[in-house]
């Protein structure tokens, strides 16, 4: 009796002995299961199931809840990278929890005047254009433009847009070039001019209309700032909670 491997020898039966007699705990299968269950089925089909498609439900469930129950008792939880990312996301998905109606009509005008500049909608061209592929055109051009030619007609054949509604500085690039874009300030409003260069040619030109920069009003984008405060507070809130959780875990770094 003295022998301390015949100890942990007994002990470890013991302890075995204990684990295997033990019952897990019960799956209760109620009225509260039964209704989330026939709950979730209506709000992803549609429809209420009846009694013996609930009874399969209910039956799946059960084998889902004893598979799972099973997989945590033998830890196949831990070390997973898988199950990792799902419970910090699920657990940051809870802590950004925020109350929508806790955001008021001066919350959003503040909001609003803060990041004006990202609802203030930049200088926009609409400009007409006579795309030609010889410099040589140039002279006879601005003469039948001059003319009154219809200009839709004059020119060489091209897929480049002829004319260009309310576009800002960025859309022109994307559609006719950097090089056509850095040749906008010397457009005049209602008259040709050229020859302006781009990638693709050459380009005669008349400014239609610029738009001033202009601020979107309040009044159209507050659902879309409603979208962006919650966001914003939603992070924030991650981020204290995050904050308060450090408060009580000491990290090592080796």
């Amino acid at each position: 009796m003295k022998e301390p491997l015949l100890w942990f020898v007994l002990i470890g039966i013991l302890l075995f002995a204990v684990d295997r007699s033990r019952a897990p705990d019960a799956i209760i299968v109620n009225t509260a299961v039964k209704s989330q269950i026939a709950t979730l089925w209506e709000t992803q089909t549609g429809t209420k199931p009846g009694d013996e498609a609930l009874d399969s439900l209910v039956h799946d469930w059960v084998r889902e809840e004893v598979f799972y129950r099973e997989a945590l008792r033998l830890g196949l939880d831990r070390e997973d990278t898988i199950v990792r990312k799902r419970l910090v996301q699920k657990l940051g998905f809870l802590a950004r929890s925020v109350d929508e109606d806790s955001i008021t009509a001066e919350d959003i005008q503040a909001y609003y005047k803060v990041n004006i500049a990202d609802y203030t909608l930049p200088v926009r061209y609409s400009l007409s254009q006579v795309y030609f592929k010889n410099a040589a055109q140039y002279d006879a051009l601005m003469q039948l433009l001059n003319a009154g030619d219809n200009w839709m007609e004059v020119g060489d054949g091209t897929m480049l847009p002829l004319r260009l509604v309310k576009k800002t500085e960025r859309e022109i690039k994307s559609t006719l070039g950097i090089e056509f874009a850095a040749q906008l300030a010397g457009l005049r409003q209602g008259v040709w001019v050229g020859p302006v260069t781009s990638s693709f040619g050459f380009h005669i030109v008349r400014l239609d209309e610029l738009t001033p920069q202009t601020q979107r009003p309040l009044a159209l984008i507050e659902n879309q700032l409603i979208a962006e405060l919650l966001q914003q507070r939603r992070e924030q809130s991650l981020d204290d909670y995050y904050q308060e959780l450090m408060d009580q875990y000491e990290v090592v770094y080796e």
